[in-house]
């Protein structure tokens, strides 16, 4: 066997592999939800495939008609591959590492489609697997437009602020990474009870008597109702505005546990930080 040929099985053994890839891939961990992270890499194993097969078939193995034949399918698949790449997956593709790297935030967004953008949590080194749907992002495409804010409220939980249209709404997602042992559902807002100091301001604070909720910063005094919160996981919750008052992000601090009347234990700390896309700065909070 010339090195010609040589060269050529070893191309096709390649292909061969690829191809059993994608199959175990599509026929395995995609029906689990288990997809890759960067969406190209299953379009560079097509092209990996397409080449390999056909092209080092065509050029190395066959002559004549099957030659140009299998150079024209090879030329049609890369077109279709190129095709689905381009709408299917091109993706912005947001990874947000916490400051000592324990923990990631993964969001992948379609740019080309109508499809809601996912939260993923990675699955060893090149998997993902979708988590959570972020709501009103199908048709306006905050990644794309640079119309999003991430931060890391502790480094443990992070604070994603999205635009949902070109008029500025907003939506809003808290991704806790802090570990429980807590064997019934803990109810934030109820545990905020009582009035809550800014430590090195005490002109600013917060309070809540279980319905009403009030929060002073700068002066300024804002109104809200208990029943407008929304919670993420047990140890935070974002307290609804509108256009008369801020939307409000409330994290337990690492160290602040619940008592066993389902109020935060002394000694606990909250940190507030405002909800928008500019600049916000946060404050922590103790009980007074």
């Amino acid at each position: 066997m010339n090195k010609r040929r040589i060269l050529g099985t070893m191309l096709i053994a390649l292909g061969v592999v690829l191809v059993v890839f994608q199959a175990l891939l599509i026929g395995v961990a995609a029906p689990k939800g288990y997809w890759l992270i960067h969406e190209w890499q299953f379009y560079a194993v097509n092209y990996g495939i397409i080449i390999t097969l056909f092209f080092a078939g065509a050029l190395i193995f066959a002559g004549g008609y099957v030659k140009w034949g299998l150079v024209l399918i090879g030329i049609v698949l890369l077109t279709v591959n190129t095709t689905f790449f381009y709408y299917i997956g091109d993706v912005n593709l947001l990874i947000a590492e916490s400051e000592d790297g324990q923990h990631e935030v993964i969001i992948k967004e379609y740019p080309n489609i109508m499809k809601e953008t996912v939260r993923m949590k990675r699955r060893g080194v090149l998997f993902g697997r979708k988590d959570s749907v972020l709501g009103g992002t199908s048709d306006y495409k905050s990644l794309e437009e640079e119309r999003y804010k991430i931060e890391w409220t502790a480094e443990d939980i992070a604070a994603l602020t999205y635009e949902t249209g070109p008029h500025g709404a907003l939506g809003h997602q808290l991704f806790n990474f802090r570990s429980s042992d807590y064997v019934r559902y803990q109810n934030v807002a109820v545990s905020l009870i009582g009035k809550w100091i800014e430590q090195g301001n005490q002109e600013n604070y917060f309070m809540s008597d279980n319905n009403e909720l009030v929060y002073v910063k700068g002066g300024e005094l804002h109104y809200y109702n208990i029943r407008n919160t929304e919670q993420f996981g047990i140890y935070s919750v974002v307290i609804l505005g509108d256009d008369t008052k801020p939307t409000l992000s409330i994290t337990l601090n690492p160290g602040t546990e619940f008592s066993d009347d389902g109020m935060i234990e002394e000694g606990g700390t909250i940190t507030i930080t405002p909800v928008d896309l500019g600049e916000t700065e946060s404050a922590v909070y103790e009980r007074e």
